[in-house]
């Protein structure tokens, strides 16, 4: 009672307001309705594997050049966003800029993926499991943003989420490295330390997908842990 009292009070004082356009708002989700709808999702023309958008004629499963010629632990990834400045800019001020208030309209877009996308709709007796922090870099950010947003998304949706994998050795940022680089980097970086629990399909949660090193290096272990699993997917929330 005191925390809903604070909160109303602190409304009155600062009002909510789009974190895009400042329009004044009356929820509690971050993002006007127009801003909101006018997000410019990934929905047509993508990779089946990556979800990298591209323009043209395409096939009915198309596949990026870059697919054709990997492999990868998991089944498929799909984010929900493209790359665009706005979007982009949302997740960056959500992750370096520590508004953790943000995961509430970013788990809404993935939401939608889960919801909407046949390929989701058809997994049956899911977990979502975010992407690990070092405890040392989760310590100098304050939260570990994969795993915020798999507990809002878990909220929206009802799929439950485990806190299933740990970051066991400290890495160096890869926005730099090629994605060979990347997975050398990653080598050996992640254990797991839950059970399935009974699960069949794991999805796991992150913020951007950029080359797929960070989840193909997730699902590496997963895959080798419970071989049984019927899938391994990736949710993420951008494009990178």
């Amino acid at each position: 009672m005191i925390r809903r009292i604070f909160s109303v009070l602190l409304d009155c004082v600062y009002p909510t307001v789009c974190c895009q356009c400042e329009a004044l708002l009356d929820g509690d989700v971050p993002m006007c309705d127009a801003c909101y709808t006018s997000a410019v999702r990934i929905s047509d023309g993508y990779c089946k594997v990556c979800s990298e958008d591209f323009d043209g004629v395409f096939s009915e499963n198309p596949v990026c050049p870059n697919c054709h010629s990997l492999e990868f632990s998991f089944e498929y990834a799909k984010a929900a966003l493209k790359n665009t400045g706005a979007n982009r800019q949302l997740v960056l001020t959500y992750k370096y800029g520590k508004r953790q208030y943000l995961v509430r309209v970013l788990a809404k877009f993935c939401a939608e993926v889960l919801e909407e996308d046949p390929r989701f709709k058809g997994i049956d007796n899911a977990v979502l499991v975010p992407v690990p922090l070092h405890w040392w870099r989760k310590f100098r950010r304050g939260f570990n943003q994969s795993e915020l947003l798999s507990k809002e998304l878990s909220t929206l949706t009802g799929v439950p989420w485990r806190d299933m994998l740990k970051r066991d050795r400290y890495t160096t940022t890869q926005t730099r490295l090629s994605r060979g680089e990347r997975l050398d980097n990653l080598n050996g970086a992640f254990s797991v330390r839950g059970e399935v629990e009974g699960f069949r399909s794991i999805i796991i949660v992150d913020d951007v997908f950029t080359t797929g090193s960070t989840s193909e290096e997730c699902a590496k272990v997963l895959k080798k842990e419970f071989p049984k699993l019927e899938n391994i997917v990736v949710l993420t929330v951008l494009r990178g």
